[in-house]
């Protein structure tokens, strides 16, 4: 039997006038990657998001200008995608009022889009209409606040947005404040405020941020200290930190910096990114207890991982590293969970976000 083929898209780390958006095709049966389109019109889209139709994409332009320096701050970029040929249609952007937009995220309900400023300091927040488009920005939060390490820390650093799995409450890793601050939606429309905050071990720098698939645990990767902190959520928008694992090996002294956390489909596994060290870090969840153990540690052939991407069915592990300018496929070993190479390396520069539909 013939399994379809996975749509890919990769956002990377370049100029405008470069190629800053690549779609590839992934074939399964014969483990194949395939690039089949680039655009360019886009300065580093380093983070991307698909409507579940797959008809629009949105991207930030991390950026602290654009417009040629005349405009401070980033932008928020949405593409149609026609539904038959999958060729990008002419992009729209909105300003992201905050300098160095780094991670967007869809309410379930595609209702709401939110965005992290890195260096603005600030979340903003958009509606989105019926047509898929973003309005205007409607909603802004500005965080206040620093952390121990005086080189990554001298300010509040928002590095990813996270809605819960009902759409009720939105989660921000702030890598500067060492904190995960919480806000909630309200009865009204346009209703978004302040709910919660649970704070990390001072120096961590929380990054990124994910939902075990039973919507009761969820696991924060810390860029600055090499960790994964796991978390209970049995009441709703509020979160219960539990305790760290490294994500490094214990051998290892080096610098290295975590980037991506992402959970198995099946809720088994947890995966982390490593860049220094160069690898993913994988844990088992223990079915009894939740805690993580680790199972070990793949190089990703690359320098610099800075994100991956599983496919839906978790078969599948595509990881992008950006300074060795290459997308990489692995196949999980179902038993231990560890990414096995599967031979497979694309070409791509700079690729720093890897989208799978």
């Amino acid at each position: 039997m013939t399994a379809p083929a996975w749509e890919i898209w990769v956002g990377a780390y370049c100029a405008k006038g470069e190629v800053g958006l690549t779609r590839l095709e992934f074939l399964p049966n014969t483990g194949e990657l395939i690039k089949t389109a680039e655009y360019g019109g886009i300065e580093n889209a380093s983070f991307l998001k698909m409507n579940r139709e797959g008809t629009r994409l949105y991207a930030v332009s991390e950026t602290a200008t654009y417009d040629e320096g005349q405009e401070e701050g980033g932008q928020l970029a949405s593409f149609p995608i026609d539904p038959d040929t999958r060729k990008l249609g002419p992009g729209q952007f909105h300003p992201t009022h905050g300098a160095h937009p780094c991670h967007l995220s869809l309410t379930p309900s595609e209702d709401w889009l939110a965005v992290a400023n890195y260096s603005g300091a600030s979340v903003m927040m958009y509606p989105i209409g019926p047509d898929t488009r973003p309005g205007p920005p409607a909603i802004r939060f500005r965080h206040t606040g620093s952390g121990p390490n005086a080189d990554r820390q001298e300010a509040p650093h928002p590095h990813s947005v996270f809605f819960s799995p009902d759409g009720q409450f939105l989660f921000v890793p702030d890598l500067g404040m060492d904190k995960i601050i919480i806000y909630t939606r309200g009865p009204e429309a346009h209703e978004w405020s302040a709910h919660d905050a649970v704070s990390l071990e001072p120096g961590a720098g929380p990054r990124h941020f994910a939902f075990h698939p039973n919507g009761k645990a969820a696991y924060a990767v810390n860029e600055l200290d090499s960790t994964v902190t796991r978390f209970s959520y049995e009441a709703p928008g509020k979160l219960v930190r539990l305790g760290s694992i490294s994500t490094l090996p214990a051998s290892y002294s080096d610098e290295s910096w975590c980037a991506e956390i992402l959970v198995s489909p099946d809720g088994r596994f947890v995966y982390a990114s490593n860049r220094g060290h160069d690898s993913i870090a994988v844990f088992r969840i223990d079915e009894q207890s939740g805690e993580l153990h680790a199972s070990g540690h793949v190089s990703t052939r690359g320098k610099t991982p800075r994100n991956f991407a599983l496919t839906p069915d978790g078969q599948w592990l595509i990881a992008a590293n950006q300074e060795s300018n290459s997308i990489v496929l692995f196949r999980i070993d179902p038993d231990s969970g560890l990414p096995i190479y599967a031979g497979t390396e694309l070409p791509v520069i700079k690729p720093v976000c890897v989208l799978i539909r």
